[in-house]
């Protein structure tokens, strides 16, 4: 979602829609050349559907799969229930929730802790319920929920690299949480994995990696406009 569809060019009046995410080193957003293509419908399909896959329902109680600013309202043991969430995610890995109830009731509500997430923790009205979570898996609470119980969910963002596959561990990308952070620039850097593990915010959205040669930018694929960009680097080391 974040590394492709959220950043797609929009559809044109003719029908041109973005082809599809060019991960060569000069990678470059481009419209198909043909009127209609296969993909068309598809990209605006896909961003839609995500919302149905943000939360699910079982009878003892709820789970939140995707982080998004979005309120799930549902019936639990015939009390009408909202969760609302916030936060500025996937930029940031603080997402607050607020519980919305006619009463009190007990169930339980369930988080997704992402592969990358090691460390996450959860609170409950300020005070710390889990921590250490186990990335790759759903994490419970079950207890007695009130009307404004507020649960915050912490998933540190660390940088890490991951290799284009197995057999080339010096050919990897850069990312931060969900995000690849895309290189911008023109030509293949002499670069190490320190160099790239090293990098820093500069603004919102925006890092950079100071070398001899010069700073390099890096941006996630949403900020991306008509630069040229690559996704993985060749690396020293």
């Amino acid at each position: 979602m974040y590394n492709t569809v959220l950043g797609a060019k929009p559809i044109l009046p003719d029908g041109r829609s973005f082809y599809y995410s060019d991960y060569n080193f000069d990678g470059r957003k481009v419209y198909s050349n043909y009127r209609w293509p296969c993909c068309s419908g598809t990209l605006p399909q896909v961003a839609a559907d995500y919302r149905i896959c943000a939360y699910f329902r079982e009878p003892q109680g709820l789970f939140v799969n995707l982080y998004t600013p979005s309120t799930v309202r549902w019936n639990q043991q015939g009390l009408p229930a909202s969760l609302t969430q916030t936060s500025s995610y996937p930029l940031d890995g603080q997402i607050r929730f607020d519980l919305t109830l006619p009463r009190s009731a007990e169930f339980t509500l369930n988080w997704r802790i992402p592969a990358w997430a090691e460390g996450a923790s959860l609170a409950v009205n300020g005070k710390m319920e889990l921590t250490d979570l186990v990335p790759e898996s759903f994490v419970a609470i079950h207890r007695n929920w009130n009307n404004g119980d507020r649960i915050e969910l912490e998933l540190p963002m660390k940088l890490r690299l991951e290799h284009v596959d197995s057999l080339h561990s010096e050919t990897v990308a850069l990312l931060r949480g969900p995000l690849v952070l895309f290189p911008i620039t023109r030509s293949a850097p002499r670069i190490s994995h320190t160099d790239l593990l090293a990098a820093s915010s500069t603004a919102s959205g925006k890092w950079e990696i100071a070398l001899p040669t010069g700073p390099i930018t890096f941006l996630p694929f949403t900020a991306i406009e008509d630069e040229q960009y690559s996704t993985y680097l060749v690396t020293s080391g």
